[in-house]
């Protein structure tokens, strides 16, 4: 095969802002009552890697919580910014962290603000009037989406700023500390894996991938893998320009481990214990159904979708479907499904 796992130290550095600010924002929502009653929040883990979690706990000890506040307003609640991020670098064969860095430097505010822009699904041009645009928003997402936009789009040169400021600052205290130690041991963990995949490209891609990516193999499609020390356990998909991009974490050795089974059976019974959960089954299982389609369904915030996502994705219930819009369809793994309850009749019946 001619498809080789890399590792790109740019997109790391963007995907340790992510991994920071999206472990801090579920520790907050545990504590809402919907997670802190939920039988099963305890098998959601964002850090598996004992490395990751050292790491989690050294910026929490360390970052100030003004300038947290601002980290997690970028690369979180306009988590767009990071999106556009990994696609220019994508774009731009960007392999340093401080080559980003200066790009974004180089652009106009408004030519940044409109990177933003073009990772909504929106058919409007970026110079439509704004009444259009915000209109436009709130259909497809929601209030708060929209007007939060608009202020970033009305005052493009503070907001460029301050995604300047936030990531200088996280590359300088956080990030290149570690990154000689970080590279390493990526260096290793690509080597090892690369190997997996040559063994059996199919069977790893659908292992990891968490979707059927034979099509890839068989019909010489263009695909690159990405993997990534600080997404973990994550999962992501981007096409540029015509090539298909899976970006994964390390931490997949996981699901090549059959010992895993008996865990797995326990962790199957909590995810099902949810009506939620039993009805996106169901509805994933008759056509794929878009994230925010499902938001809409089930009347629920994107971050408690995606709690109840996560779930499903990590057990392998639910497939990601790949759409060339960066869209997010899910399917249901019938073929997983039934295995994971074939695992769980032996364990409870025949043990």
């Amino acid at each position: 095969m001619d498809y080789k796992i890399e590792h790109n130290r740019a997109i790391e550095f963007v995907e340790s802002m992510f991994k920071y600010t999206i472990n801090r924002y579920h520790k907050i929502n545990w504590d809402k009552n919907i997670l802190r009653e939920n039988l099963s929040r305890d098998i959601l883990d964002f850090a598996p890697s004992k490395r990751v979690k050292n790491w989690l706990k050294y910026v929490d000890d360390n970052i100030s919580p003004i300038y947290r506040n601002d980290l997690i307003f970028i690369a979180n609640i306009t988590i767009e910014m990071i999106d556009a991020s990994i696609e220019v670098i994508l774009e731009k064969g960007f392999k340093e962290p401080l080559m980003l860095i200066d790009y974004i430097k180089s652009l106009e505010p408004n030519e940044l603000v409109e990177l933003i822009y073009n990772r909504f699904d929106l058919e409007l041009p970026f110079d439509s009037e704004d009444v259009l645009i915000k209109n436009a928003l709130m259909d497809t997402y929601d209030e708060e989406k929209a007007l939060l936009f608009m202020q970033i789009k009305n005052h493009p040169e503070e907001y460029k700023n301050k995604v300047i400021e936030v990531y200088e600052i996280f590359y300088n205290l956080y990030y290149q500390p570690f990154e000689e130690e970080v590279y390493t041991f990526m260096e290793s963990k690509c080597e090892k894996h690369n190997k997996l995949f040559q063994n059996d490209p199919i069977e790893f891609l659908n292992t990891i991938g968490l979707a059927d990516y034979t099509e890839f193999i068989t019909k010489e499609k263009k695909l690159r893998m990405i993997e990534s020390f600080y997404i973990d356990l994550g999962l992501f998909h981007y096409y540029v320009d015509d090539t298909f991009i899976i970006l994964f974490g390390h931490s997949i050795e996981h699901k090549f481990n059959h010992k895993l089974n008996q865990e797995q059976c326990i962790n199957l019974f909590k995810a099902l214990s949810d009506e939620t959960r039993l009805e996106i089954i169901s509805m994933t299982s008759k056509r794929p159904w878009y994230n925010r389609e499902l938001a809409k369904h089930f009347n629920l915030s994107t971050a408690t979708l995606s709690y109840h996502l996560n779930l499903l994705l990590n057990l392998g219930i639910l497939n990601f479907e790949p759409s060339i819009k960066n869209r997010y369809y899910y399917t249901t793994n019938k073929k997983n499904l039934k295995e994971l309850f074939d695992i769980a009749y032996k364990i409870i019946v025949e043990q």
